[in-house]
This record gives C-alpha cells, sequence and structure tokens, in this order.
C-alpha cells in the first residue's frame, strides 16, 4: 500500500510540475504583445463581426473570405455592402473588399488610414512543427484584443473538405476571431485563422500564411483568385500500400480523366501514374502532400506550359511518356463544397425563374450532358416556371426556337420576347438524356404600363435586374441615360430614377427636375433608388410632406431638405415609391412596391 502510495505522490508532484512549466511557457512576453498588438483589427458589418491584420503601412488588410462576403444570393461574388475597420486605437474607418475567395478563406480589403500603419510581419509556415508554440489574436464574440495561446497540434489537416491543407492548433478561436493572425512565438504570423469545431474545445484551424499570400495576391491583380489547371482531370496520393501494388516508388495517380477534356487530347489517360512534372520527381504518400503538390499547378499561371512525365501500362510493360499540355484559367465556380459559387444568376421574379452560367463542373455534380444552354437554378412556387414542368439543374437549349448557348443570349432572346407580350414563349429543355419541348406563360401583370427608366451616367446600379422584372411584368420600358431631353413627365405611368454612384448627378440635371414637376402635376407614380431619391424632393418641394428614404450617406442632405425621412429600406407614401438600394434584397421589395403603386394607381 504504502509502495502505491509513494507512486501516486510522485505522479501527481511530476504533473504539477509540467503543469507550471507549461503555463510559464504559454506566457506571452511583453515585448511580443507590443509588437503584434497595433497590427490587428477588428472588423464589422451589417450581418458579422470577426478579425484581420495589416499587411501594409497604407493599409491593406488581410482577412477571411467569410467575414466580407455578403449574402446576394443571386450574385455570391459580392462582399458585404457596409464594412467597418476599427484600430487598436479605436479609430473607425470604411473598408472596401478588393476581393475575397472561401477556399482557401481569404479576403483582402483596403482602408484609407490618416496616418502610417504597422504591419504584421510574416513567419515561414513552410517550416513549422507539430508542437511549436503560437498564439492568436482577435475579437472573438466582439470582444476586444483578446490573445489565447496554445500550440501547432496537427500540420496537415486534410479531412474539412478544404483545398489545401489547414493547421491545427489549441490557442482558443471562437466566433469573431476569425480572419485574425496565428502568430509564432517571435510575434510572426504563421497562419490566417479561419474557424474552431462547433462543440469541441481547443481545436481551431488556420490557413498557413504562404497559402493566404498567394490568394492575396490574386486578389490584388485581378479582384479573385485565379486557379490554373488542364480541365479536367483528377488524381490521388499514392501510399505506401499501392506503390508496392503497382510497383513504383512514388508519383501521383490519375483515377479520372473527362471524356473529350483539354487533359484528355493533350494525352492523359486514366490510370496514368504522374511521376515527374517539368523535369522534378513527383511524390504524394499521404493527401496532404498530394494537396501540395496540386496547389503547385494550381497557383501557375494560366496559359503557361508544363510538362508531365507519366508512366502507362502493366507492370513488367510499362511505356514511359512525357506529355506537354497547357494550363488554362479555370471556368468561375459553381456553388459547391465549401465554395459559395462566382456565377450570378438572372433571376426572374415574376417569371419565377433563375438561371445560371452553365460550365462543365456542373456536368460532374448534376450529370448534365454535353449540350448548349443555360441551367436552371431557381424555379419559384406557383409562378409561370412551375408551370412549365422545368426542374432546377435543367438545361434551356432554346427559347422561341432559337438557340441559348449563353447566358446573355437567353437574356436577349427572351427579353425580345416580353417586350412583345408573347403569350407562351417555347422552350427546349434538356434533362439527363431527355429533351422536351415546353411554354412559359407569363402573367404580365403590368401589361402595358409605361415606365421611364432614368439611368445615371455614371456607376448605376441594379439596372438589369430593374429592366428584366419590369419587362417579365409586362410594362413597356423606355430607358434614358444621361440625355433626358426628349422625355415629358406626363408621358408615363411612372419615372423610375435608378441608383447608383452617380445618382447625384439628378439633383443638378434641369431635365431631371422638370420631368419630376410633370410627373407630379399628372399625378403619375414617382420612384427612387438610393440618392437618386432625392431627386424627388428637389424637383417638387411639395413632394417633401410625403415619406421617403435614401441611403444613410444622403440622410443628411434629405433632413437639410426638410423631407419626411423614414431610413427604411423601402419606402410607399401614395405614388411615391423610394428606396435606399442598399443590396439587391432592397431594390426587390422596392419593385414589388412599385408595381403595387401601379397597380392601385388604376383604381384611383
Amino acid at each position: 500500500m504504502k509502495r502505491w502510495l509513494g507512486i501516486i505522490i510522485v505522479l501527481l508532484l511530476a504533473a504539477l510540475g509540467r503543469g507550471q512549466n507549461g503555463a510559464g511557457e504559454q506566457v506571452i512576453p511583453e515585448e511580443i504583445v507590443k509588437k503584434v498588438d497595433s497590427s490587428v483589427v477588428a472588423i464589422q458589418h451589417e450581418r458579422a463581426l470577426g478579425s484581420g491584420f495589416i499587411i501594409s503601412p497604407d493599409g491593406y488588410i488581410m482577412t477571411n473570405g467569410h467575414v466580407v462576403r455578403g449574402d446576394d444570393a443571386e450574385d455570391p461574388t459580392q462582399p458585404a455592402k457596409a464594412i467597418t475597420v476599427m484600430l487598436s486605437n479605436d479609430e473607425k474607418y470604411p473598408a472596401r473588399v478588393l476581393g475575397f475567395s472561401l477556399d482557401p478563406d481569404v479576403a483582402l480589403i483596403k482602408i484609407e488610414p490618416t496616418h502610417t500603419l504597422k504591419p504584421v510581419e510574416f513567419g515561414d509556415s513552410t517550416k513549422v512543427r507539430v508542437g511549436d508554440r503560437c498564439f492568436a489574436v482577435g475579437a472573438p464574440l466582439g470582444l476586444k484584443r483578446t490573445y489565447t495561446a496554445g500550440i501547432l497540434s496537427n500540420i496537415e489537416r486534410t479531412d474539412l473538405g478544404t483545398e489545401t491543407r489547414v493547421f491545427q492548433t489549441d490557442a482558443a478561436i471562437n466566433p469573431g476571431n476569425s480572419g485574425g493572425p496565428l502568430f509564432d512565438s517571435e510575434g510572426r504570423v504563421l497562419g490566417l485563422n479561419t474557424y474552431a469545431e462547433r462543440g469541441a474545445n481547443n481545436l481551431g484551424f488556420t490557413i498557413p500564411i504562404h497559402v493566404a499570400k498567394i490568394v492575396k495576391d490574386h486578389l490584388l491583380a485581378h479582384g479573385r483568385f485565379i486557379r490554373a489547371l488542364v480541365p479536367l482531370y483528377a488524381t490521388s496520393e499514392i501510399y505506401d500500400e499501392l506503390a508496392r501494388s503497382l510497383g513504383v516508388p512514388q508519383g501521383v495517380l490519375v483515377d479520372f480523366v473527362l471524356q473529350n477534356s483539354a487533359a484528355e487530347k493533350v494525352g492523359l489517360r486514366t490510370g496514368d501514374i504522374i511521376v515527374g512534372l517539368d523535369g522534378q520527381p513527383v511524390a504524394a504518400r499521404s493527401h496532404a502532400e498530394l494537396l501540395d503538390w496540386e496547389w503547385t499547378l494550381t497557383t501557375r499561371t494560366p496559359g503557361s506550359t508544363v510538362t508531365f512525365t507519366v508512366l502507362r501500362g502493366p507492370v513488367g510493360a510499362r511505356q514511359r511518356l512525357t506529355i506537354p499540355a497547357q494550363l488554362e484559367a479555370m471556368e468561375p465556380l459553381p456553388a459547391f463544397g465549401l465554395h459559395a459559387g462566382e456565377l450570378v444568376e438572372s433571376r426572374y421574379d415574376a417569371l419565377g425563374l433563375g438561371v445560371r452560367r452553365l460550365v462543365t463542373l456542373h456536368r460532374l455534380l448534376y450529370g448534365v450532358p454535353e449540350v448548349q444552354g443555360v441551367l436552371v437554378s431557381t424555379v419559384g412556387k406557383n409562378g409561370p416556371a412551375s408551370k412549365t414542368g422545368i426542374k432546377a439543374n435543367d438545361v434551356i437549349t432554346h427559347v422561341a426556337g432559337r438557340p441559348t448557348p449563353t447566358q446573355d443570349i437567353f437574356e436577349h432572346v427572351l427579353a425580345e420576347q416580353l417586350s412583345t407580350h408573347a403569350k407562351a414563349i417555347e422552350l427546349t429543355v434538356v434533362r439527363g438524356k431527355t429533351t422536351f419541348p415546353t411554354a412559359l406563360a407569363p402573367y404580365y401583370t403590368l401589361r402595358d404600363k409605361k415606365i421611364a427608366l432614368l439611368v445615371p451616367a455614371k456607376d448605376p446600379e441594379y439596372v438589369a435586374l430593374l429592366q428584366r422584372e419590369l419587362l417579365s411584368e409586362g410594362v413597356l420600358v423606355t430607358v434614358a441615360t444621361g440625355d433626358l431631353a426628349g422625355l415629358k413627365g406626363g408621358d408615363f405611368d411612372a419615372l423610375l430614377f435608378a441608383g447608383g454612384a452617380g445618382g447625384h448627378e439628378f439633383w443638378t440635371d434641369a431635365d431631371a427636375l422638370r420631368l419630376v414637376k410633370e410627373g407630379a402635376a399628372a399625378n403619375k407614380v414617382l420612384a427612387g433608388i438610393g440618392s437618386s431619391a432625392l431627386v424627388l424632393i428637389k424637383g417638387e418641394p411639395a413632394l417633401r410632406r410625403k415619406k421617403i428614404t435614401t441611403n444613410k450617406n444622403d440622410s443628411a442632405e434629405a433632413l437639410r431638405l426638410k423631407a419626411n425621412y423614414t431610413g427604411k429600406n423601402v419606402e410607399t407614401d401614395g405614388k411615391v415609391v423610394t428606396s435606399t438600394g442598399f443590396d439587391r434584397e432592397a431594390v426587390r421589395g422596392f419593385l414589388k412596391a412599385l408595381s403595387r403603386a401601379l397597380r392601385t394607381s388604376d383604381t384611383e
């Protein structure tokens, strides 16, 4: 008994000693805190909180893509609208997004500071080891300047569905830490913190900084991450047992080559073993090594040439082949895995229909056949599209008997049909191996209503969306950009001043002001989006008694004009309809309000 008691005491003392040593090693030296503190920022916008870190004295900042991404379902490439960066000294600056990616989860944003900033120092994340000390800095749960310490627990995590390996750390990473830095013990950035495992303790993940920096360079140069590839083949690692079975010491196995693809045309075949790239040996024993190898190709310049050395055939009768190939820029990605997608939807609410560009990856994800057309991405309930029998992931190849191989052509041909109020618009639809005809019968609830769509010459927004929806409802649309001299306000059922950065131009445009006065005198519907909404009051001061809204930047001007400003995203007061134009959701709400105002005007 005494013997066991002695052993227990020794173990307890050893554990206590380890705990004390560990706690000491966890301490972040004061000089390191001073080194990094002013380089870490907090980020917030209308729907999210996050962190980031300064990478240049003039205000470039790295963070996560998911921190700055908006929630525009039709255009997943759109960032959040009103991003604010808070520095360590509590200074706040608006930020613009230069680009973002969700896999790898990296974003580059820019502020315009009034003084020089202190950037971080980068470490070498290719030389880290499990057990290396590290610490994270950020604003978890909105709490400012939070430090957590730990170690690198794993440097080869590949089971999270990411495009590259990620590091695992036990330094606490909570919501709000996303986008912040993971530092080494010397205060050099090793990674870009991205998320933690929900429901787990001390289980956070970070993107190696050597990966994040490459994405950052793409975002700075192109506004998006451009992947290079020889489309389209897939590979897998050759682990030890497979290497013995195949009779090769090392390499990468080609386990899929798409029929009629560029990869097939240059000579790659399923079952090939890639053993060399540009004369250098290729080895991928683990999935982490495979992702590293694929990353070296992905990040090369599209248009450049690579040379594969491959082994083909059975053991004992293998051929050694040299295959040159040109890398291409990968098509924009559809939504899958961690990717929100890069394809913009053309959505017609009045038709209950949305379509997107058809890309090669759709064919693999959804079994779409080799046809040219647009992919059906949305079918609304009880709308004209749902009554045609079409479904999501169908392909529309023809409209009114005319081929529609691209999204632009589809929109153009459909617009022609809508503008003539065609009762039944013939569609040719492909689903799997079946091709069938159907017909779209729009409701045209605003048939023959006339609207002047007045577009600012500088940076207009959502004009294509406005035209699509108005045409779908049967409106006769007259679009005027810049020169409004030939228009008369009384000739239209509604005057719609579109939004955008150039909306201020309408405030002093004599013809715009005249049109408002004429439209008000004729009791027409008057509508404006964003800055353009204020032209209604400037053109007819009596309208200041009407409830009106505009974007926040122009709220001071609205108050100066003594407008009945509400600040709502959409405001309707009789025949005056306005919107902040903050995002696509606000604009769609505005269109519904405008439609109601036009229908109501028939009964007045």
